[in-house]
């Protein structure tokens, strides 16, 4: 739980006895649901429910500093509440796009207010630009992973591990949408698991293993990124080291415009189509979350000008060190979690970076989830 998750008032009935309370929401927390605050001032995370409205929940764990409900009845709906769009959504069953519920521009809006909440927290002085939303809020994503059993492709149900069958994903590219019977038929004969799909830029959809290099599930959000990537470095050509750097989404710009690059990446898999995609970089292999080096086996990038990184969740923290100690006189940190982001930011400021802008950007509409691009500068030595 995060600590900028501390609304202003909301009544709760027996909170301490599993089951229905009545509640006020104030605004979304980092994950999926609403934020209230009970009689004995423990934070309610409420599944379903939207900011600023009062419902009825029912609490489904208590954990002592805190409780999880799921609205059982909306007593006064938010004015940014909507009917989920999609018919799985609107069921409760997908728990894939759990702020359907949400008009796009509160989406938009509370985005946001999670990045300045947790900038005022850490970094009162940064400068945090207002969201980019290149996305349309349906059928952007080019890449899915579904699970299949028995024939049948489909999704979770929220909050277990069965699968239900699915029809129509409105989130899904239309031409994604379309190949369902294909990823149907891809199955058939497979054992139950995981299988990826993704519609690549030649526009055909592809199914399996060389649909499963890491891209953004946008190509509009996978062009604002590189966009801001790009517009962080200078016109004259640099060395700049490149972390968890995929397939080489910014690696190939990179390279187009000049820069020398070394790029770090750990699958072994992905390192080789990286090598295939631009063989002018210097490609390695590496471990870069590795918390536990010894002092013979520490990292190190050599010297560079800018340090790019992209990590996964966790964030880099195990990395922070080594990046410093490039000499990097900027740092760019794409990061798809708030909080590890400024955990990490955190620790470079402490050595002596600073933190100069954040750019937010909705790359998940529905969900929320939120890419932001962070830039670092440290002074150029005399």
């Amino acid at each position: 739980m995060s600590n900028d998750d501390h609304p202003t008032h909301a009544t709760a009935a027996s909170p301490t006895n599993p089951g229905l309370v009545m509640v006020t929401t104030t605004h979304m927390s980092n994950g999926p649901d609403a934020i209230a605050r009970l009689d004995d001032g423990r934070v309610a995370f409420i599944a379903g429910a939207a900011p600023n409205e009062r419902v009825e929940a029912r609490v489904v764990s208590d954990h002592g500093s805190y409780v999880k409900a799921v609205v059982t009845k909306v007593i006064e709906a938010s004015p940014d509440r909507r009917d989920p769009p999609c018919t799985h959504a609107r069921a409760g069953v997908c728990g894939g796009c759990p702020w359907q519920h949400l008009s796009d521009p509160r989406q938009h809006a509370e985005k946001e207010a999670l990045i300045r909440r947790e900038a005022a927290r850490h970094l009162p002085s940064v400068t945090v630009h207002p969201i980019l939303t290149p996305l349309p809020p349906f059928g952007y994503r080019r890449r899915a992973r579904f699970g299949h059993r028995d024939g049948k492709v489909g999704y979770r149900t929220r909050g277990t591990h069965s699968l239900f069958e699915i029809e129509q994903c409105p989130i899904l590219h239309p031409d994604l949408e379309a190949a369902l019977p294909a990823v149907r038929h891809a199955v058939r004969h497979r054992a139950s698991g995981n299988v990826d799909a993704m519609v690549f830029p030649d526009g055909r959809v592809r199914v399996g293993e060389e649909a499963a290099p890491f891209a953004q599930p946008s190509a509009d959000a996978e062009a604002a990124l590189v966009e801001l990537v790009l517009a962080a470095l200078p016109s004259e050509s640099i060395r700049l080291v490149e972390l968890f750097a995929g397939a080489g989404t910014f690696t190939v710009p990179i390279l187009a415009r000049g820069h020398r690059v070394d790029a770090y990446e750990g699958d072994r898999v992905t390192v080789s189509r990286l090598r295939e995609a631009a063989p002018k970089a210097r490609a390695f292999q590496a471990n870069l979350l590795k918390a536990d080096r010894s002092p013979t086996d520490p990292l190190h990038f050599g010297p560079a000008d800018c340090v790019l990184l992209d990590p996964p969740r966790a964030g880099a923290l195990p990395c922070i060190a080594a990046i410093a100690a490039t000499g990097a006189h900027t740092v760019i940190y794409v990061s798809c979690d708030p909080m590890t982001l400024f955990r990490d930011l955190k620790a470079l400021t402490a050595l002596e970076y600073e933190v100069t802008s954040i750019q937010p950007v909705d790359a998940f509409p529905q969900t929320p989830h939120i890419e932001t691009v962070a830039i670092c500068r440290r002074p150029l030595p005399n």
